[in-house]
């Protein structure tokens, strides 16, 4: 590597040579009308070594030798400016120092330092030219399609730079639009800033445009979807930058487009978190989480990571989760916790206390949990065995092994319950309430509700997607039915944000925004896949399934709304579980599992949450639009 450094440098300053004692030697010829005098030429002969050699250490100075030839933008051209405009100045000054004698004219000092320049500057960018046109780029169809790209800055110009360097892409930039009114009218590498975005529809129309690319990665949501909707109702396909923290760590090349997915406009503005409550409850201290494989575990691992446990032990009952767990997270960080995983069920008691005991957490998450309600309705005795009785034993066992912090992650599907799921949850949480007023208890029980989670397995988006590359058709409950969405970064923020809040027995839900209609997601994704509803692919409406609700909702019919430090943070207070619940309803459901009979254990549920009323569907019906 070193010999082919050498040589490189080498070869450059042969070449820096040449072109210098060129433009040197032509900066006579110029100034003399290509008929220069003896004495001048005596001059240009006794001078031009020096004069070189002065050229070369200071392009040598400027980084000239170590460049790499491939890249050539406005600092490498200020760099050869500087050297040569250095250049210039020692030379004129010595010449008022001997007044003239044995130096080049003031004249040819400036012409040989434009031709200089001149020459340094075609070399590079020739070289530039060569390395964006390889054999792939040459032979690539001609063919192309017109872009327009929103957004005019250094994230934008970048892009155009990009496309028109590498003609394999297939795009040709025919147009910018941007906010900014400074900038519009004026030119981007030669392409016009046409007009503001509000104006995309007629732009995307003079230029024939089939693409648009929104190149301000830091912008908002709420702008990313305005954008999204007007390329929209322009027949635009839309494609996206990578996010900005990518592009600056290198993790992501500008090129690297895609296009633009449900999250990026269904999320909201980034959460302001207080780090330094989080860091204190985290950091220096052995965590665990059960269901680490899950979309919330996987999260909640990376972002617990951030805050330097002592120990970090994930774990999950299903072996690929927790081998991709360490695919994606856990393996080539650069962190010094120390992380175990292990693959348990929950509900192997005997097991759990022996973790417990031997790793002594002092904060748990409890994500682990049967989470489908069409399925778990067809096996409530599963539903409750995993989701009530292992959290009810859980819970014991932490309060046993003095755990500072039990975190239970719950759903919005437990409030007023209509699923056996639900029920299970509710159950769960009044289980940890109940352990939290138990005698001798030092645990700090508390219960994190929220709603779906962008993109999580068995979520309606997955779903959709599939059945979008099936060719359709989207299948809908309801057209009415609604349901509260947020992101998996965001949710998992606010549960460790809930966490540093509780001192015990809360049940926090998040704010969850407003609820979104199915129906409008199936059709935004149809868009965002560049179809059409009831031309490309249907929508068809086959009835609310056993247990599922219309409307989720936010509180219990006997919860009280609190407030908290945090403005995305509630907390519920409602009645205190009653003395030895927990064990009287052990006592009841236990002999009605080896039964298996669903109705009855749905039955005796409802006896001892009287808010769980099951959701009862006959029959499915299919509607198609």
């Amino acid at each position: 590597m070193a010999r082919y450094l050498n040589l490189h440098a080498l070869r450059l300053l042969v070449v820096y040579a040449i072109l210098g004692s060129g433009s040197y030697w032509l900066a006579y010829e110029l100034r003399f009308d290509f008929n220069v005098t003896k004495q001048y030429d005596l001059v240009r002969v006794q001078t031009l070594w020096w004069v070189l050699i002065l050229k070369l250490i200071l392009l040598v100075a400027f980084g000239q030798l170590d460049c790499v030839l491939a890249y050539f933008r406005l600092p490498d051209a200020l760099r050869i400016l500087s050297a040569l405009v250095i250049t210039a100045i020692t030379l004129i000054s010595i010449w008022y120092i001997f007044n003239g004698k044995g130096v080049p004219p003031r004249s040819v000092i400036l012409s040989d330092f434009q031709m200089s320049f001149l020459g340094l500057t075609a070399l590079r960018i020739l070289f530039r030219i060569k390395a964006s046109h390889s054999l792939t780029d040459w032979m690539a169809p001609k063919q192309t399609t017109n872009v327009l790209i929103v957004g005019a800055g250094e994230v934008g110009a970048g892009l155009c730079s990009e496309i028109m360097s590498k003609a394999r892409l297939g795009m040709q930039v025919v147009a910018f639009v941007d906010d900014d009114p400074q900038k519009i009218g004026r030119y981007v590498h030669g392409v016009l800033v046409a007009s503001a975005v509000n104006e995309l529809t007629s732009v995307a129309q003079s230029y024939s445009a089939k693409k648009l690319i929104i190149a301000f990665p830091s912008a908002s949501i709420k702008r990313t979807r305005e954008v999204t909707e007007l390329a929209q109702s322009a027949g635009l396909s839309v494609e996206t930058v990578p996010a900005l923290s990518d592009l600056v760590s290198g993790r992501a090349k500008i090129t690297q487009l895609r296009h633009i997915q449900l999250e990026d406009l269904l999320g909201r503005t980034a959460i302001d978190l207080n780090s330094n409550d989080i860091e204190s409850m985290l950091s220096a201290k052995r965590v665990l989480i059960t269901g680490a494989g899950g979309s919330i575990g996987r999260e909640l691992t990376a972002q617990i990571l951030s805050y330097s446990p002592t120990s970090l032990l994930c774990i999950d009952q299903a072996e690929m989760a927790i081998f991709n767990l360490h695919q994606e997270i856990i393996d080539g960080r650069k962190d010094t916790t120390f992380v175990q995983t292990k693959v348990f069920d929950v509900g192997d008691v005997e097991s759990i206390r022996s973790i417990f005991n031997s790793f002594k957490p002092e904060v748990v998450f409890h994500a682990a949990a049967h989470k489908h309600v069409n399925l778990m309705e067809g096996q409530p005795a599963e539903a409750l065995k995993n989701n009530f009785i292992a959290t009810a034993q859980l819970a014991s066992i932490a309060s046993a092994t003095d755990v500072e912090r039990f975190i239970l992650i719950s759903t919005d599907k437990a409030i007023n319950p209509t699923s056996v799921m639900g029920a299970s949850k509710r159950l769960a949480e009044i289980a940890i309430q109940e352990q939290q007023i138990t005698n001798g208890n030092k645990t700090q029980f508390m219960a994190v509700r929220f709603g779906n989670v962008l993109g999580s397995s068995g979520s309606v988006i997955p779903i959709f997607r599939r059945q979008i590359k099936l060719g359709g058709p989207l299948t809908v409950t309801d057209p009415e039915v609604t349901r509260f969405f947020m992101t998996v970064e965001e949710s998992v923020g606010l549960v460790l944000q809930s966490a540093t809040q509780g001192s015990g027995g809360e049940i926090f839900v998040l704010d969850m925004g407003k609820s979104l209609k199915i129906v409008d997601i199936a059709r935004q994704m149809i868009a965002l896949s560049g179809l059409k509803e009831g031309h490309d692919i249907d929508i068809e409406f086959i009835g609310l399934r056993d247990g599922e609700k219309i409307h989720e909702e936010v509180q219990h019919l006997s919860e009280v709304l609190q407030t908290t430090s945090h403005p995305r943070v509630r907390r519920y207070i409602g009645e205190s579980p009653k003395a030895n619940f927990i064990q009287g309803l052990l006592d009841e459901l236990v002999p009605l599992f080896e039964s298996n009979n669903s109705e009855e254990i749905k039955r005796s549920i409802q006896k001892w949450i009287p808010e769980y009323q099951p959701a009862l569907t006959s029959s499915h019906s299919i509607e198609r639009i």
